[in-house]
């Protein structure tokens, strides 16, 4: 017996008794609407800085990508989310932000012909059993009804943490680290791809994988995420309005 998988599988199943799907919120914890698609209740869904505009319109020619759409700005709300996706083993959660970002690509009048998620490293794979964004690509594709190709994009090698570096430091770290799946390049010259992830913080990282996109023929590259933060405090700073 693979007692390392048993014991994943126990840890999940005793996770999915405590926290059964769409009868929870997936933010607060609170008993909520089993018929929320989102998973969430009405005080918390009230309470998310809900946002629909790029937060780096300001400065995106910095960047490879060529839009963001976000839902949320990034706080105390949304990453009670993401730190239950990510790291707290409730991996059901992906349906119900996949079924968020999913109504946000609805808003936009260009759909894309393909999505991508952003890699992981196998040796984050090892720690926490699945990517993320992977589960929100799938289930983002599967309620659009339009194509997602798992491992369109590889993490080519580790990288350090970058907590603590600004975007230009992380930029320079995250330089060739990721590249298109010789198994798939024929799948993106020309092509509208939407990259999926959980957050962007300074765009660095979806910046690494565009240019790895770009590189293999894409015309155009917009990044979806559940929250997005940095990018509007610079948009703040430089005086500009809040979104």
């Amino acid at each position: 017996m693979d007692w390392n998988n048993f014991l994943k599988d126990s840890g999940k199943a005793a996770l999915a008794a405590v926290f059964p799907e769409n009868i929870y919120c997936i933010c607060c914890g609170d008993v909520t609407d089993p018929d929320s698609r989102s998973g969430l209740c009405f005080r918390c869904s009230e309470k998310l800085p809900w946002v629909f505009e790029n937060p780096f319109r300001s400065y995106m020619d910095e960047f490879a990508f060529d839009d963001v759409w976000p839902c949320v700005r990034y706080g105390s709300y949304a990453r009670k989310i993401m730190n239950g996706l990510k790291n707290g083993g409730q991996s059901y959660m992906a349906e119900n932000v996949g079924q968020m970002l999913a109504e946000r690509v609805q808003l936009e009048w260009d759909m894309p012909d393909l999505f991508a998620a952003v890699p992981s490293h196998r040796s984050k794979m090892q720690k926490r059993g699945y990517n993320q964004s992977e589960l929100l690509a799938e289930a983002v594709a599967k309620r659009l009804k339009l194509p997602y190709q798992k491992g369109l994009l590889e993490k080519t090698r580790a990288t350090a943490s970058m907590r603590m570096a600004d975007g230009r430091t992380r930029r320079s770290m995250l330089e060739d680290s990721f590249a298109v799946s010789s198994r798939f390049a024929s799948l993106v010259p020309g092509k509208k791809v939407c990259l999926v992830d959980d957050v962007t913080t300074t765009g660095s990282t979806a910046d690494a994988c565009a240019r790895a996109l770009k590189a293999a023929g894409a015309a155009k590259v917009v990044l979806l995420v559940f929250g997005a933060s940095s990018g509007y405090k610079k948009v703040e700073e430089n005086g500009a309005a809040e979104p």
